[in-house]
């Protein structure tokens, strides 16, 4: 995966359930028919987070916010 370099860095714990939440973001962006990038994941994790279902993992999602972020500041892409 695109992010492996960078989630190493998070808790080795948290390490399948943020890929998990990166993976489902990838899956959700691409069924919506917009591109799969940093920032389109960001759009969609970030617009999710408020939702009932995704704030049992509240954690996890900033990690993986974090990464994705931690990415985008890596890659210099905006």
């Amino acid at each position: 995966m695109i992010f492996t370099k960078i989630i190493r860095g998070f808790i080795s714990a948290q390490l399948p359930e943020v890929r998990i939440i990166l993976g489902d973001a990838v899956v959700e962006v691409a069924k919506q028919g917009r591109p799969i990038n940093t920032r389109t994941l960001l759009d969609y994790i970030e617009g999710n987070i408020k939702k009932k279902s995704w704030l049992d993992n509240k954690e996890l999602l900033q990690t993986a916010i974090s990464v994705l972020k931690d990415n985008q500041n890596l890659n210099g892409k905006v």
